[in-house]
């Protein structure tokens, strides 16, 4: 977030020196009528408890049931949540919310069997990684899934329900959990990849990331270890720059799209007007130099 916008990290996370308008040390507070509203948020937190019970709980060892299991799983997170979330059902329904969801179950159930994502050794779901990188800085990671396949490979999984695969992805996302891993257990995970929910094989996105090669429902992410060295030290010197204490709004409409603050943002507001005006049409080439023609007593 820091690396992305400075202040739209300050914004949310709050920082000791500086008082957003709930005290020193919090983040800035929203008007209720300014917050967004959390559809998506909840879709994807339903769906991400399907995938922590379906791994954490084994329920694959009775796959006939696992299905109705994980449906009444959705279900009942689904009702949970959308207490605590913000909600204003404008851009859908609830109903189609819902199905969503459902139809997410039924989607990753085909993924895992597609791509084999079984293990009879290691499987871990919401990984949460807490290791220190250096004396003074600690990093943090929770995976959504992490487990070795029968072939002994170590995966590092991230479930999606975007509806535009690898528009907004940030691989980095993945290489950062890598980088996690290495410093918590020592080894480096043999595979990254997202996953759709909304896109098994079976029902392939309109527009595939990857034209030149079939749609699987999972798109690997490659790493190296100087991906690793990258992030490892991008973390120590954004961990310098929070600590100074000074954040300038970075706005970048890919970012800002998805900011609860994009509305209130001063350099975002500004930026949107520039862009409207260059968009601003223009008159016709062919009227530009016009000449007045004169039939009589009329001009035209």
């Amino acid at each position: 977030m820091v690396r992305k916008c400075p202040l739209r990290y300050l914004w949310y996370k709050g920082h000791p020196d500086h008082d957003l308008g709930a005290g020193f040390g919090k983040p800035k507070p929203l008007a209720f009528e300014e917050r967004p509203s959390e559809h998506f948020k909840l879709m994807g937190s339903v769906l991400s408890k399907v995938v922590e019970v379906m791994y954490n709980d084994r329920l694959l060892e009775n796959p006939k049931d696992c299905l109705s299991k994980l449906t009444e799983i959705a279900q009942g997170e689904f009702e949970e949540l959308e207490q605590t979330h913000h909600i204003m059902w404008t851009y859908l329904t609830r109903e189609e919310a819902m199905k969503v969801c459902l139809d997410g179950v039924r989607n990753f159930l085909e993924i895992v069997k597609d791509h084999k994502m079984i293990s009879k050794t290691y499987a871990q779901s919401e990984l949460s990684m807490t290791p220190q990188i250096n004396k003074s800085l600690k990093v943090c990671g929770i995976a959504d899934l992490v487990y070795r396949d029968l072939d002994g490979k170590l995966w590092i999984l991230d479930g999606k329900n975007a509806s535009t695969p690898m528009k907004y992805e940030d691989e980095d996302q993945l290489k950062w959990y890598a980088l996690c891993f290495r410093l918590e257990y020592g080894v480096l995970p043999d595979k990254l990849g997202f996953f759709y929910f909304r896109y098994p094989k079976s029902n392939p996105p309109k527009k595939n990331p990857s034209p030149s090669s079939e749609w699987t429902g999972l798109v690997e992410v490659s790493l190296t270890e100087d991906d690793i060295r990258r992030l490892g030290n991008e973390a120590i010197e954004t961990h310098r720059l929070i600590e100074r204490g000074v954040f300038e709004a970075n706005p970048v409409p890919k970012n800002c799209s998805f900011c609860d603050f994009e509305n209130i943002c001063e350099a975002r507001q500004e930026q949107k007007k520039l862009n409207a005006a260059k968009r601003k049409p223009k008159e016709p080439k062919e009227y530009e130099n016009y000449k007045v023609l004169t039939l009589g007593s009329m001009k035209l």
